[in-house]
């Protein structure tokens, strides 16, 4: 049977030796030094794998690529209960994070409606990004900043109008370089209030523009939305902020909260939307911020896919079968030993010609979790196995 690893050996089938996968950080040395352990892995680690030095090479397994965007409500109700001043710290501090990572398997981009920056003042249509998707490095993070840093709230909410428009924006969107092809879409609902006016109108209109967004074919879609809803979900008040109608557009968007209920209004834990919660006592804007950043790390990790590409290269490193192992480092920095295995560990999508790596049960969960973790592919070692 052929080698199957980030680098294919040449076999029976007459395939070339230097056929190989990884990404352009591909580090390989040759020998089994035990140094070569160390300058791959410089921090804590599983030393389960690395016996005797045997550790002669590594490559990086890239995260599936994500494109999203952020429709933020701009809607004058946002002024209240520290809404607006809560939002907007949260959400620079936010891209500036992306910012110091310049993930090219993480598109951005950004569209406010119904702002002081609104050119329609809330009417609509909205046909184009207001920040177009890309790559968030410093140019664009000063893009995004531009625009949510330098607006108020202002007008009413016309939800139905924006998603229309944003939509097909979205499914229109294709990746240039540096972001990488093939990635899902995704966008990214912030609101505290209903549509407006005409409400009962609008709601159904709203979540079946959700659904028909999510049910476009490639390569215009799927498109997931995912909605956080901002306001006091107790008592029930549906005319300020209803959000039985946040959740039903959740579910209708594809990725709402496991074993949550749509119709559910006073038990949080059951929403299918990520509430954000308005405080009036202690904490105010800051306990908002930190709400505010803790739902964009829930919708990253939401997101996230278990199945990572190996991109191929010239040359590579021939491995022997049974000594190839997938490692994963954590956002701390830690790193663990993934065994192989099907169901609770890693497999190639396809051993014979392996394009990604699939992680499944606890490893999956992992990566979903550590937005900042990284898989990486190493070579010469035997491989673990459940």
């Amino acid at each position: 049977m052929c080698a199957v690893a980030i680098a294919i050996a040449a076999c029976s089938s007459g395939k070339n030796a230097n056929d190989g996968f990884g990404d352009a950080g591909i580090d390989a040395t040759a020998g089994g030094d035990s140094g070569v352990a160390d300058a791959l892995f410089p921090g804590p680690r599983d030393a389960s794998l690395f016996e005797a030095g045997c550790a002669i090479g590594t490559a990086r397994a890239i995260k599936d690529p994500i494109y999203v965007l952020m429709v933020l409500d701009g809607s004058g109700s946002m002024l209240n209960d520290s809404k607006w001043n809560a939002v907007v710290p949260a959400l620079d501090l936010f891209i500036d994070d992306l910012a110091t990572r310049t993930d090219t398997s993480f598109g951005l981009g950004l569209t406010i409606f119904s702002d002081k920056n609104d050119p329609t003042m809330g009417a609509g249509p909205y046909p184009s990004i207001d920040v177009p998707i890309a790559v968030v490095d410093f140019a664009q993070a000063l893009r995004l900043h531009q625009r949510v840093d330098g607006t108020k709230p202002y007008a009413e909410t016309p939800t139905l109008a924006v998603l229309t428009g944003q939509n097909a924006a979205l499914a229109a969107f294709a990746p240039s370089l540096p972001l990488r092809p093939g990635g899902k879409k995704a966008l990214v609902l912030m609101t505290d209030g209903v549509p407006n006016p005409n409400p009962d109108v609008q709601k159904p209109q709203c979540v079946q523009a959700v659904k028909d967004a999510f049910a476009l074919a490639s390569p215009q879609g799927p498109i997931t939305t995912l909605a956080v809803g901002i306001g006091h979900f107790f008592p029930y008040a549906p005319t300020d902020y209803d959000q039985q109608f946040v959740g039903q557009m959740a579910v209708a968007g594809g990725a709402p909260n496991e074993g949550c209920d749509a119709e559910q209004t006073w038990d949080w834990t059951r929403f299918c939307h990520f509430q954000v919660t308005p405080n009036s006592g202690q904490g105010g804007a800051a306990q908002l911020e930190q709400e505010f950043l803790l739902a964009f790390d829930k919708i990253r990790s939401r997101l996230a896919s278990c199945e990572l590409t190996l991109e191929k290269v010239d040359g590579g490193l021939p491995v022997e079968p049974g000594k190839v192992n997938v490692v994963f480092t954590d956002d701390r920095g830690y790193e663990t030993v993934v065994p192989e295995d099907g169901t609770d560990g890693w497999q190639y999508d396809d051993p014979q010609n392996p394009s990604k790596v699939i992680l499944s049960g606890k490893a999956c969960t992992d990566l979903k979790t550590n937005v900042h973790g990284k898989v990486d592919v190493v070579l010469g070692c035997k491989t673990i196995v459940r």
